[in-house]
């Protein structure tokens, strides 16, 4: 099967016309690397390009890989669960350059340009009442001002975490047990929170913004618009950005990736999108590689906030899926073989002295670990 496969020039401005290079699909190396100047085991994703409709990631198993700054210090990767992970823990620094280093199982070597740590700006976080197309939310802003007007490039990530309370309490649960040959239900109690959980999510895509076209290096960038709606708002919820500072070339990178993206094509590691990164193969100049080794500074701030602190006489959405109590009576139950047991949980028995079933609710409304987790995060403030 043959693909389009589009090559970008490398372009100095994000303001000029791309190259276009029209061929047949090819199998190339892909490389996602930040290293930042937090003190931690630094992490690199390598894999290999794939068909556009192959959504398994292939990784390249088995490279050498280091990073070497410029007073010969080398730092090695190790490779652990699909991606490679810095032997020590490492920050970069200022004043220095940093460099990717590659050799594939299999002979191939690749290398990245060096790259220097921008500066580093403190950020902070603000919140309000917005409405977006309209629709009412809550927006969350980051502001951050460098003094020395020489950031200017800036790239977001969020992670966001709410806190999860199962619409059913749940206190027992029905279990088959089989005595004399045949099964009966036996209730046994449910000794583990299954009553409040919390989830935590990555944002997804690119988000950058830069100062270049005004006056001061200060910032004011909406990162998060929250629906009043969404469930995520109504118990109590946290979200962590993190502001990369980037150097044009990097900023510029992402920038022709997220067109990509917007404009409905794929970007690596799917083809047909490719645009031309910071690394280079040395064992073929032809060959082609997918990704960027950048060097950024990150600045972190938490929040948490909930419904009530910007609606407090309203009441927020109840749950995120509707959960309607049923009676299920036992034939119902074992013509199924049972399988109700697994997919729902016991809130009571059915009418009578003697129950001939039990009324239930999906496991999503009554045991909120079949889908979060019931560990309370290390930086959770109720």
């Amino acid at each position: 099967m043959t693909l389009t496969f589009f090559a970008f020039a490398v372009l100095s401005s994000c303001t000029e016309q791309y190259v276009y290079q029209d061929q047949d699909f090819e199998d190339a190396l892909t490389v996602e690397a930040t290293l930042t100047n937090e003190l931690k085991f630094q992490e690199i994703n390598i894999s290999r390009t794939r068909p556009v409709n192959d959504t398994v990631k292939i990784i390249e198993s088995g490279a050498n890989v280091t990073v070497v700054d410029s007073d010969g210090n080398v730092f090695a990767f190790d490779e652990k669960d699909g991606k490679y992970v810095s032997a020590d823990e490492f920050k970069a620094e200022p004043n220095k350059t940093y460099q990717l280093k590659i050799t594939t199982s299999s002979g191939k070597s690749y290398i990245s340009s060096t790259e220097a740590l921008p500066t580093q700006n403190t950020i902070d976080l603000e919140t309000a009442i917005a409405n977006k197309d309209g629709v009412r939310g809550v927006q969350v802003n980051v502001k951050s001002f460098d003094p020395t007007n020489t950031s200017k490039y800036y790239r977001y990530e969020y992670d966001e975490t709410y806190k999860i309370i199962s619409r059913y309490a749940i206190d027992e649960r029905i279990k088959l047990v089989q005595q004399n040959g045949h099964y009966i239900y036996q209730k046994v109690p449910v000794e583990t929170n299954i009553k409040v959980c919390y989830t935590t999510k990555h944002s997804t895509g690119i988000r950058q913004t830069n100062t270049v076209d005004l006056a001061e290096d200060r910032v004011n960038y909406a990162v998060r618009f929250i629906k009043d709606t969404d469930y995520m708002l109504t118990n109590r919820y946290s979200i962590l950005v993190s502001q990369f500072t980037q150097n044009q070339s990097a900023y510029d990178y992402y920038y022709k990736s997220k067109k990509i993206i917007d404009s409905g094509e794929l970007l690596s590691p799917n083809q047909p999108g490719y645009v031309v990164g910071n690394i280079k193969s040395t064992t073929d100049f032809r060959e082609k590689v997918v990704g960027y080794f950048e060097v950024a500074s990150v600045s972190k701030k938490r929040i948490f906030f909930s419904f009530k602190d910007f609606f407090p006489s309203e009441k927020p959405t109840e749950y995120f899926t509707t959960c309607d109590a049923r009676f299920y009576g036992f034939d119902e139950i074992q013509s199924n073989n049972y399988d109700i047991l697994k997919t729902h949980e016991y809130i009571g028995d059915g009418p009578g002295m003697t129950p001939t079933g039990f009324y239930m609710v999906e496991k999503v409304c009554g045991d909120c670990t079949s889908f979060s987790s019931n560990v309370i995060p290390s930086f959770w403030e109720n």
